[in-house]
C-alpha cells in the first residue's frame, strides 16, 4: 500500500500548487503555511547568503498530493536556534565534515509545529516512509545528518521510535488562563512583580510614549519599512546576522496580512519602536523588534506587556516571545520545554551525542523545575 505514495523533489515551492500545499498543512500553522514559506523564498532570504538553501519534498497518489515537508540544505547552524555547535566541533576535530546537513524547519522561526504535513495525520506507517525516503535522500547527498526542529511534543514518540536523539529547549511563554482584562492578570501576579509592572508601564506614559496596536489594512507601507530598519538596528546591536530582506518586510501585508499584529510606540507622530507579531492557531508570536531611543522599559512594554494585552483583548491562548530569556519571567512568562529531532548517520557519533543529549537534558528539567518553583511570577496558594 505504501509503494503506491511517489516521492517528488523541488527547489521552489512556486512548483507546488497553493491549494495542495496548505490542504497538507490544514492542521499546522502559519509558519509551515505556502505563503510563508513563499515569502521567505521571494524575498531571497533563502539563499546561498544565508545558507538556507530549500528542498520542498512531495508524496502523491495519481498527482493527488497527500503529504509535504519543507527541508533546508545547511552549510551552518545559524538561524536555527536549536544550538548544534558542539556537535560540529566534535566533527571538526576528528577531521569529518558536519556540513552540509539537512534540516526540516521553519526558516529563523523558533515556533512549535508540524513539519510533516499530511492530509490524513494519524497515518503512521505512511509518516515512517517518508522519513525512510527522506533519510535515503540525505544520505545520496552525503549529509551529516538529519535534523527537525521544534517538533510537536505529540511527536517525540515517533521520532524516538526511529532512533532520533531528542533534544530539549527551553523558553518562556505567557499563557492566558481565561483573564477578563490586562488588571485581571495583573491581579493573579505576586504584590512585587505586579507593583513592579505597573511601575514600568507609567513610566511609559509619564514619558508621553503611545502605543498603538496595528492590523490589516490599519499597517501601511511605510510602517513596514519602519520595521525593516529596526530589524537591522537590532540586528546590528547584537552583533547578529541579517537574514531578512527588505523584500521580506515590505510584503509582508501582500503575503500575511490577516496574521499580521504590529505595535508600535509614538513620541508625539514620531515611530520610535515597533515590534512584528504573527497570529497563528489562536497563539501570538513575538518575532522581531527595534527602537530609535534607548529608553526604560520601552522594550518590555511594547514587547511583553501589550503582547499579554493584546492576546487578552483578542482571547488568544499563549504568547509566545521568541527564544530564550529568563528575564520574561517576572512579566508573567513562564518556562516552557521545546522539542527538536536529530539523526546523524556516523553511527558511533550518534551514538556517544545521544548520551551526553541525556545530561543536557536533565539540566534543562531540572532548570525549568526550579524556575517554576522558586520564580514564578504569580502568587502562591496560601498568599492572602
Amino acid at each position: 500500500m505504501i509503494r503506491k505514495y511517489k516521492l517528488k523533489t523541488f527547489s521552489k515551492i512556486g512548483s507546488i500548487r497553493k491549494l495542495d500545499w496548505d490542504r497538507c498543512n490544514q492542521n499546522g500553522n502559519l509558519f509551515t503555511s505556502y505563503n510563508f514559506l513563499k515569502l521567505l523564498e521571494d524575498s531571497n532570504s533563502l539563499s546561498d547568503r544565508t545558507g538556507w538553501n530549500p528542498y520542498y519534498f512531495t508524496w502523491d497518489t495519481e498527482n493527488n498530493l497527500q503529504a509535504c515537508v519543507a527541508a533546508y540544505e545547511k552549510v551552518n547552524s545559524q538561524g536555527e536556534f536549536v544550538f548544534d555547535h558542539s556537535w560540529a566541533n566534535v566533527y571538526q576535530k576528528l577531521g569529518l565534515s558536519y556540513y552540509p546537513k539537512l534540516l526540516i524547519a521553519s526558516p529563523f522561526t523558533p515556533i512549535t509545529g508540524k513539519r510533516i504535513l499530511l492530509r490524513k495525520e494519524n497515518n503512521i506507517e505512511f509518516k515512517k516512509k517518508i522519513i525512510d525516503d527522506i533519510i535515503e535522500f540525505s544520505i545520496k547527498k552525503k549529509f551529516s545528518s538529519l535534523h527537525i526542529n521544534f517538533i510537536d511534543e505529540e511527536q517525540i514518540k515517533f521520532y524516538s521510535d526511529n532512533n532520533f536523539i531528542i533534544r530539549y529547549g527551553e523558553q518562556f511563554h505567557f499563557v492566558n488562563n481565561g483573564y477578563l482584562s490586562f488588571q485581571d492578570f495583573l491581579d493573579k501576579l505576586s504584590y512585587k512583580k505586579r507593583k513592579a509592572i505597573i511601575k514600568e508601564r507609567n513610566s511609559i506614559k509619564k514619558m508621553g510614549i503611545k502605543i498603538e496596536i496595528l492590523k490589516g489594512n490599519n499597517i501601511q507601507s511605510d510602517i513596514l519599512e519602519e520595521l525593516y530598519k529596526f530589524y537591522i538596528t537590532t540586528i546590528d546591536k547584537k552583533w547578529s546576522y541579517d537574514y531578512l530582506t527588505i523584500d521580506f518586510f515590505l510584503n509582508l501585508k501582500r503575503y500575511l496580512k490577516d496574521n499580521l499584529v504590529i505595535i508600535i510606540a509614538l513620541q508625539g507622530k514620531k515611530v520610535i519602536a515597533a515590534a512584528l507579531n504573527f497570529i497563528s492557531n489562536n497563539i501570538l508570536y513575538g518575532r522581531y523588534w527595534g527602537t530609535k531611543k534607548e529608553l526604560p522599559y520601552l522594550h518590555f512594554e511594547v514587547c511583553y506587556y501589550k503582547a499579554i494585552e493584546t492576546a487578552i483583548d483578542l482571547n488568544l491562548s499563549k504568547v509566545e516571545a521568541g527564544a530564550q530569556g529568563p528575564h520574561k519571567i517576572k512579566r508573567g512568562y513562564t518556562p516552557a520545554l521545546t522539542y527538536s529531532a536529530h539523526l546523524v548517520f556516523n553511527k558511533e557519533l550518534h551514538e556517544i551525542f545521544s548520551r551526553y543529549n541525556e545530561l543536557e537534558k536533565e539540566n534543562i528539567l531540572n532548570n525549568i523545575r526550579i524556575l517554576k518553583e522558586e520564580y514564578s511570577p504569580y502568587k502562591v496558594i496560601s498568599e492572602t
